[in-house]
């Protein structure tokens, strides 16, 4: 069970830093959304949705 624990480990740490930058991209992130009202945040929803959009469909 060594050489299995070490394998799924050493996946789990490369997938850990591989997805870190996003994470610290979406903490930094943070600060910015808790100043929105509810509304305001609401509205970030139709924005983000827009956005996915042009960048998969275009």
């Amino acid at each position: 069970m060594g050489l299995l624990t070490k394998v799924f480990k050493s996946y789990s740490e490369k997938e850990v830093k591989r997805v870190m930058p996003i994470v610290e991209k979406i903490n930094s992130l943070e600060p910015e959304m808790q100043k929105l009202t509810d509304k305001e945040l609401a509205g970030k929803t139709a924005e983000f949705k827009q956005k996915l959009t042009e960048r998969f469909v275009a």
